[in-house]
């Protein structure tokens, strides 16, 4: 059955006050996919990165210009008090997480952006085809997805230690399970230094119509080809430059399931900021930006 998601538009700053609204992940006005799809869906994504893994990398070279702005908003955000402050200025290493690094393009980005700081990357992915030959980063394998689907503890999972800044782009679209997505950004805050920064984005394809229409059309073919249920309202199975059988499976979150996030978060957290960015209606992700505790 599909969920009708909720159109309102979003604010570019959050309020830290905690709000009480009904748990996410045991409210009963949320319908989800069954496991089983859910982790039909998983493998699916496996698959595809595994087989286009070279022909995905070369279209993901460029750095998001939602980075930028994170950049810019973390150092007014942070100025004069917290771990990050004045960056260039950092006398330690900072250590930076990245969980579904992929091809390890925002590291490259860091570094470039802030040339006078040293770094200590830190990354996880499962899809080691996708790293460059020598990656600037201490790197672990893992299926972040296989381990929620055993119920086991993600941060039992990382090699990494705590760190400054802890982020995720472009993977919680593939998480097909709300359940999933809050214990992945709850994962991040804990691997997280005290006074450090986290950051996710969560991608909204439907906002560009014309990636709607496209989504639509593959979609409805990808279901029969590939013999799965109809899926939850913003759930799609998309495309691949049109090569035959080419699928991956992706969510376009509504503001609602995006506010859900972020209240799952309280008492926790800090929210700093929520903005949209990105592609060329500049708003196909929204970025999350919250200050730890």
């Amino acid at each position: 059955m599909r969920r009708t998601h909720d159109k309102r538009g979003s604010g570019t700053v959050l309020s830290s006050a905690d709000k009480t609204v009904p748990d996410p992940l045991l409210s009963p006005t949320i319908e989800s996919m069954d496991i089983e799809t859910a982790d039909r869906l998983r493998r699916l994504n496996r698959d595809f990165y595994r087989e286009q893994a070279a022909s995905f990398a070369e279209t993901r070279q460029a750095p998001w210009p939602g980075w930028e702005k994170c950049l810019t908003i973390l150092r007014e955000a942070d100025k004069g008090s917290g771990t990050l402050s004045g960056y260039d200025k950092v006398p330690d290493p900072l250590s930076v997480f990245d969980l579904a690094c992929g091809n390890l393009r925002f590291e490259a980005y860091l570094a470039s952006a802030l040339p006078a700081t040293s770094f200590a990357f830190h990354a996880v992915d499962c899809c080691d085809t996708l790293l460059p030959s020598t990656p600037p980063a201490h790197y672990q394998h893992l299926d972040i997805l296989d381990a929620l689907s055993q119920s086991l503890p993600l941060n039992n999972q990382f090699t990494a230690p705590a760190c400054d800044l802890s982020v995720t782009f472009g993977f919680l679209h593939h998480v097909a399970l709300p359940q999933h997505r809050a214990q992945i950004l709850s994962a991040l805050i804990d691997q997280t230094k005290p006074g450090g920064l986290v950051i996710v984005s969560l991608w909204q394809f439907l906002n560009d119509p014309a990636r709607l229409e496209k989504a639509q059309l593959t979609h409805t073919r990808a279901l029969q080809e590939l013999g799965l249920p109809e899926l939850d309202e913003g759930d799609y199975v998309l495309g691949w430059k049109d090569l035959p059988g080419a699928y991956r499976y992706c969510h376009s979150f509504s503001e609602s399931e995006i506010e859900e996030l972020v209240v799952s978060t309280a008492g926790r957290v800090t929210p700093i900021a929520r903005f949209t960015a990105d592609g060329r209606t500049g708003n196909l992700n929204t970025y999350l930006i919250f200050k730890t505790k």
